[in-house]
């Protein structure tokens, strides 16, 4: 490796954890007396805005608990896999490491034979 991506490297090594720092938490400046004040005098809402929210809210409501319902029930039938994902991993690592070693002895078989011949 030359002198200078060696540097290079070694010089974002230095600088990673300085990257992925975070800025310190700050608290929010306290509110004036008068805000909390000011927001609790809301309009009152009309009635037939009220009746339409609340049946909107019901409906919503209703559609919820039936999704709730749906999602138990498919999570009930649901079968569980045959492999986790960790065993999925160590089975595919596993089948690389002999596949790796049949070509490994499989491109070194001619070559035993030629040194052989020398």
């Amino acid at each position: 490796m030359r002198q200078g991506s060696l540097s290079v490297l070694f010089a974002l090594c230095l600088l990673a954890p300085a990257l992925q720092a975070q800025e310190p938490y700050s608290q929010p400046a306290p509110e004036p007396e008068a805000a909390p004040q000011q927001r609790l005098e809301v309009v009152p809402p009309q009635d037939a805005v009220t009746r339409e929210t609340s049946a909107q809210l019901m409906q919503l409501r209703e559609e919820n608990q039936r999704l709730k319902a749906l999602l138990q029930q498919q999570q009930a039938n649901a079968e569980a896999p045959l492999l986790n994902d960790q065993q999925q991993w160590f089975a595919v690592g596993g089948g690389v490491g002999v596949l790796g070693f049949l070509f490994g002895v499989l491109a070194t078989r001619g070559r035993r034979r030629r040194q052989w011949l020398n």
